[in-house]
């Protein structure tokens, strides 16, 4: 269903780590080392960069790499604004692609000003922390308050480095179609909904009567369920770093992933999956055309359908998610140390994930904040969806990340994720039984990543 990352950028990165280790006595102790000789003195949030555009009135571009929309646009042209002489350039890639093409900048040098690292990549970048700046050289520590505290430590490497600031967070719910509810003669009003299912066997229970009325896929797919039942743990596919910072590999043995595979695998069993891989241009077309009734929902999957689906505006709600809360997505804007501006990169990353920005990026796109100061004021809570049958998005996305537990995102993460994924495809094309397809896997993620 995913493409699988090459064994060779786990090795890249490996060498990055050690070379961190090797290094880590040499590095000196300006801006982020070998930072391409930038010396402004602009301060974070300050809305500088009069000093780095001084000399000669030269136009400086900061380029900025991320996957897919984050939704900074409008912050980062308010950042422009303050910051006369410079513009961000932004390079969009796909999800995995940006992340190897990340690596691969990390070792030739051929980096950007900032990048985006989102949580299930979070492990292999800190592993390396030599190759970014510290960002609390410029102050991070000062702010670290200002995020969740899990949130923040996606970006804090094993040595104390701190690599990156929060984005957003990944809080879960579910959108359904309203249309295709009444359809299938079950409620619609999204309190009612929610009741429904308290429990994700009666999330499968409300899929089944929904497959016997219609005919119809209740969900996208085994793997997107899969992931939101995984997401509700407080582990994965590691134990927690101990006081060495060892770790230890337990994607056969934890419960809530056997949990996960064995509710995918039920709703696949039971019909309920119209096993369209996410993202797909098949997956876009289905969402659009009513191919599902439900869809696993992270705050900023508001935004992607709203954009793949701009036909259906009122005809989705959002209701709570089967057994509450649980975390799915979120990044840290990261500096390089071979960054040409770190300053100013620190600058226009301190400012577009602040607070108040944090809120507006929320209010226009859908992305929810880190910072859980925002949680409990009028303007989340008031706010509402016309998209989504005006639901009160603020405040069931705010309760949502109010539940969240901290889970812990191993090294090679992603990598496990699409050997899971993989197999619940085998399973939705018939190719293997559920017992062969997760026996498979787990042989694949030995060979890959070990024990």
């Amino acid at each position: 269903m995913l493409r699988r990352l090459p064994r060779g950028l786990f090795f890249v990165l490996l060498v990055l780590a050690l070379v961190a280790v090797a290094c880590s006595s040499d590095d000196s102790d300006d801006n982020g080392g070998d930072n391409g000789g930038d010396q402004t003195t602009t301060t974070a949030g300050s809305g500088g960069g009069g000093s780095d555009d001084g000399a000669g009135g030269e136009e400086i571009v900061l380029s900025l790499w991320t996957f897919g929309a984050m939704g900074l646009d409008t912050v980062i042209a308010e950042w422009e604004a303050q910051n006369p002489g410079v513009t961000v350039e932004q390079k969009i890639a796909g999800f995995d692609e940006h992340h190897e093409a990340l690596f691969a900048a990390l070792a030739t040098g051929e980096v950007p000003d900032v990048g985006a690292v989102e949580v299930g990549y979070s492990s292999l970048f800190r592993a390396a922390p030599a190759q970014f700046v510290d960002l609390r050289d410029f102050g991070a520590d000062d702010i670290a308050g200002d995020y969740l505290p899990w949130r923040w430590e996606h970006g804090v490497s094993g040595d104390g480095t701190v690599i990156g600031l929060p984005t957003d967070v990944g809080g879960m719910a579910v959108a359904y179609r309203v249309d295709l509810f009444e359809a299938a003669g079950l409620p619609t009003d999204r309190d009612e909904v929610s009741a429904l299912w308290p429990t994700w066997e009666d999330f499968l229970d409300v899929g089944s009567q929904y497959v016997d009325a219609t005919g119809a896929a209740f969900i996208d797919s085994g793997g997107t369920l899969y992931q939101a039942v995984l997401n509700q743990g407080s582990e994965k596919y590691y134990t927690r770093p101990d006081e060495s910072g060892n770790t230890t590999l337990i994607y056969e043995t934890n419960p809530q992933n056997i949990k996960a595979w064995d509710t995918a695998v039920a709703a696949i069993e039971a019909g309920l999956s119209a096993a369209y891989g996410n993202f797909s241009a098949e997956w876009n077309a289905a969402m659009a055309n009513g191919d599902y009734a439900v869809l696993m929902a992270p705050a900023w999957m508001m935004n992607y359908i709203q954009s793949q689906a701009p036909d259906t505006s009122g005809l989705w709600d959002i209701a709570a998610m089967p057994e509450g809360g649980g975390n799915w997505g979120g990044s840290q804007l990261t500096i390089p140390s071979r960054s040409e501006h770190p300053e100013l990169a620190y600058s226009l990353i301190s400012y577009i994930l602040a607070t108040e920005q944090q809120a507006k990026v929320f209010a226009e796109f859908g992305n929810f904040p880190a910072t859980p100061a925002l949680y409990d004021t009028e303007e989340i809570r008031s706010f509402t969806n016309e998209f989504f049958s005006n639901a009160p998005v603020g405040q069931i996305y705010a309760e949502s990340a109010s539940s969240l537990l901290p889970i812990y995102e191993g090294q090679q993460e992603r990598a496990i994720l699409r050997e899971f994924g993989n197999g619940l495809s085998r399973i939705e094309q018939g190719a293997e039984d559920a017992d062969t397809a997760w026996q498979t896997t787990i042989d694949a993620i030995k060979l890959e990543v070990g024990e």
